[in-house]
């Protein structure tokens, strides 16, 4: 007796993946056996409640047996959970998810489970902005970008430090008054700077630009907000933001913002502590401040919750009326304003800190200002089932969030390049997400490698560690010529496979050139304009360029043709005159194959399914410039840390 189900086939489950409120399911196993079973149901679970489906029964040959049920989905967005129940001479079975769940091929047993598969099912009519499903994405780390300066930069503190070259090494003060950092050093990037950096980055083919922090702020990391309607001074105006996003629009270029709305700074005009905006005000100073009842305060002591136990970064009561209005619902609050003044979205920072309502209440309010603003969340796991403070969270049903930074994408591809998973669970790993994630999410996914909370991308592939030296002396920390060789040739294939994956590829500035670091503030150093690497800067322009360039790369659909070992194959396309969104569109296809091992590999996939019989070759050293596809399979060859691109 064999049982068999597959939820990313659909022979066994249609229609693939995510689905909207009210719509129908099939869902079918298959049973080999020559004893015809008692019987075969389906077990699912809906909003808590248990419902039981008797499956119809199709014979297919003498020993196989399709069972199948089609399942209405509830009205509500929520996930919805199911196995299934055979029984064979009075013998019970389960064939569950796999002990992963990651969706695909399950288990039998005789045993009840609780792993079950997972249907996303969201809101009816989600949908995620077009120009940025469309777009490439270039995050900045504003201090650290480039300035321009008319004056020299003034202090906004005694004890700030104002680095007169841009190529200083980081500084190491203590917190004034906290434990910890004081991240006070400053190198001059401003918004300036970047505006007249549009050029670089039009050329480069980015259409998206996501800013770290800008608004007033103690440190030069800016997550401590000080002030949410004011910018920085060390970084300009709010009439240097505007030009910004007017002159970026020029180039097609669109502007987001870091939300960063769990807590604020210590030093703030909301909080106080340190009474550098006056003797008598904000919450820690005041009790009767209209800020007070923003934090978690102990009665009228000064003993109040902080985010992670960092005591500069005091928690807020997200759900209070007042801070909601201020925050989100006001005609003049932080998200519409500078919504109204030329941003495009926001990235929240830490999501899973902000309560579920206040998310929604955001989103609410961000669409009703501007229907087109995309909404970011900071979630480093699958965020369809995410568990945070023991409640399943709710970020991609249709009322929440627009899509999430894929940490999943940057883990899964670190981990195959350098040999730490191969191709097949790479390609289940990165399945169980398509799977599990509403399609205008999927296609929205914000496509990481590194950002300024992770290692650089070139040391990572370098296998550069950290170590137990004090951290002034980690500058030294650099990539040996040796490292310097291969974390290039790894970059070749995991940047080729960012842009040319499902979802947004997001630069993290300096990525293009060839910038390393290790972990936070090395990975945040200054974009080093004079140290470029050339080579690896006219790589990521090609790529940038032939993605923007094909259609199949921004809306196409996505199979994976083969998975072992060291190599994976895989297709972008659109048949049928049918994008993966259903809108008319001419075919197209591009096909990806990396070998990220170390000896020549020769596979062969079939691609008679795209109707192409000659392929160009693009991205390799190899002088092949066209293959033929025979009997419809493509027989590729790869040599040592290689990718071939083969379009129509």
């Amino acid at each position: 007796m064999i049982l068999y189900h597959n939820s990313q086939d659909l022979s066994y489950r249609s229609p693939f993946g995510a689905v909207p409120t009210g719509s129908s399911v099939k869902i079918s196993i298959r049973v080999t056996s020559d004893v015809v079973p008692d019987y075969v149901k389906l077990r699912m679970w809906r909003g808590g409640e248990e419902h039981i489906y008797n499956m119809k029964r199709t014979p297919v040959d003498n020993d196989v047996i399709m069972y199948t049920a089609v399942v209405e989905m509830p009205e509500k967005p929520m996930l919805v959970w199911y196995y299934f129940i055979a029984c064979f001479e009075g013998q019970v079975y389960y064939y569950s998810n796999n002990d992963e769940m990651l969706g695909g091929v399950g288990l039998t047993t005789t045993y009840p489970t609780e792993k079950s598969y997972q249907i996303t099912v969201y809101k009816k009519g989600f949908k995620t902005p077009d120009w940025f499903k469309r777009g490439i994405m270039y995050q900045i780390f504003p201090d650290r970008f480039y300035g321009v300066h008319n004056e020299p930069i003034a202090k906004k503190r005694e004890e700030y430090i104002i680095h007169e070259d841009w190529y200083d090494n980081i500084c190491f003060n203590p917190h004034r008054y906290e434990n910890g950092p004081a991240c006070n050093d400053f190198f001059g990037g401003n918004l300036k700077g970047i505006t007249e950096k549009l050029p670089y980055l039009s050329e480069l083919g980015v259409s998206i630009i996501y800013l770290n922090p800008i608004f007033e702020a103690y440190s030069n990391h800016r997550y401590d907000t000080a002030n949410y309607k004011e910018i920085d001074q060390t970084l300009g105006t709010a009439e240097d933001f505007k030009e910004l996003c007017k002159k970026a629009k020029g180039y097609g270029i669109r502007i987001i913002l870091d939300g960063v709305f769990s807590h604020t700074g210590s030093d703030s005009i909301y909080f106080n502590k340190y009474g550098c905006y006056g003797e008598n005000t904000g919450a820690y100073r005041d009790l009767n401040s209209p800020y007070r009842s923003w934090y978690d305060f102990a009665g009228e002591s000064n003993e109040y919750r902080s985010w992670w136990g960092c005591s500069n970064l005091p928690n807020v009561n997200e759900m209070t009326p007042s801070y909601l209005d201020y925050i989100l619902r006001d005609d003049d609050s932080v998200i519409k304003m500078w919504l109204e003044n030329g941003a495009s979205g926001w990235r929240l920072d830490v999501a899973d800190e902000l309560p579920s309502d206040f998310i929604k209440i955001l989103r609410e309010e961000v669409k009703k200002t501007d229907p087109d603003a995309v909404i970011i969340g900071e979630v480093w796991e699958d965020a369809s089932n995410k568990i945070s403070y023991s409640e399943l969270r709710e970020y991609l049903l249709g009322s929440e969030l627009d899509t999430v930074m894929n940490y999943p994408f940057k883990d899964n591809m670190i981990s195959f390049v350098l040999g730490n998973i191969n191709a097949e669970w790479f390609s289940k790993n990165i399945m169980s997400i398509i799977e599990n994630y509403p399609l205008e999410t999927t296609y929205a996914l914000m496509n990481i490698l590194g950002t300024h909370d992770t290692m650089r991308i070139k040391s990572v592939l370098g296998e550069v560690y950290e170590n137990d030296s004090a951290p002034h002396e980690r500058h030294n920390i650099k990539l040996t010529p040796n490292q310097e060789t291969l974390a290039l040739k790894r970059m070749s294939l995991i940047v080729l496979m960012q842009m040319t994956f499902v979802g947004v590829p997001c630069i993290y500035y300096g990525d293009e050139i060839g910038m390393e670091g290790i972990s936070d503030p090395f990975n945040r150093m200054p974009y080093t304009w004079r140290c470029i690497n050339p080579e690896l800067l006219e790589y990521y322009k090609e790529l940038c360029s032939f993605r923007n360039k094909r259609e199949c790369l921004k809306s196409g659909k996505f199979k994976t043709l083969y998975a072992q070992n060291n190599v994976y194959v895989y297709a972008r396309y659109i048949s049928g005159h049918r994008d993966a969104f259903g809108k008319r569109a001419d075919n197209d296809v591009v096909i990806c194959a990396v070998n990220r091992g170390n000896y020549c590999e020769t596979v062969e996939v079939d691609v008679s399914e795209f109707y192409v019989n000659r392929f160009n070759v693009k991205f390799t050293n190899e002088k092949i410039t066209t293959v033929e596809a025979e009997n419809g399979k493509l027989k590729i060859n790869l040599t040592p840390m290689s990718a071939m691109v083969f379009t129509k």
